[in-house]
């Protein structure tokens, strides 16, 4: 009798073991925010980092080799005279810089909103009346109503070519910028548009 209680007890162990370590794994999954890029690129979402606002107003994974510099709001006020209506600022460069320019490969930057009632206001006052028209794409980005517009290098001129990302929650306007050109980025453009997707798709907003 005792032979079959264990060897009952030894079954049910097989049997629910792997169940726990898979619900385990899971739950980890979930909540680093691995579930939701890991079917795009495996290895890139697996190694990648979590940055967490130091304003506790979203969260998002990054490529583990990028470069991450950032300020909040009052400390840009200390140090470069204005927040420049920023709440928190933060690039994907080895320095942080608060302009235009310079070896970055992106940046999200929250803007004190007081203006734009929605996103679609946003996108008819300030990307559609630009000179040249962007490729205009409503999306959604951490489950919130989003716009993101990309432009390609223009002819006989200084910009370079750019996709960004909008989003309006709460009194806030989520910039998220994304620049990749051959000056700055020595791996193939594919790896950069990956990165991207792997932001977008992780980037969670409280």
């Amino acid at each position: 009798m005792n032979n079959i209680f264990i060897k009952y007890k030894s079954y049910l162990l097989v049997l629910f073991l792997p169940i726990a370590i898979l619900v385990v794994n899971f739950s980890f999954l979930y909540k680093e925010k691995y579930l939701s890029c890991i079917t795009k690129d495996f290895s890139l979402c697996i190694n990648s980092k979590k940055y967490i606002s130091s304003i506790r107003k979203f969260t998002f994974r990054y490529p583990n080799d990028y470069p991450v510099t950032f300020k909040t709001g009052d400390e840009l006020k200390n140090e470069y005279g204005s927040d420049f209506d920023s709440l928190e600022w933060i690039n994907f460069s080895n320095e942080f810089y608060p302009n235009a320019g310079g070896d970055r490969l992106g940046s999200i930057i929250l803007e004190k909103n007081s203006t734009y009632k929605d996103i679609k206001e946003y996108t008819s006052k300030e990307l559609s009346n630009s000179e040249i028209s962007p490729k205009i794409e409503y999306v959604k980005i951490g489950g919130k109503d989003a716009v993101c517009s990309s432009l390609k290098e223009q002819p006989h001129s200084f910009n370079l070519p750019s996709e960004n990302c909008f989003v309006i929650y709460k009194g806030v306007l989520y910039l998220i910028s994304f620049d990749y050109n051959v000056y700055y980025h020595k791996l193939p453009v594919e790896y950069y548009k990956k990165a991207k997707g792997l932001i977008l798709s992780t980037f969670i907003i409280n």
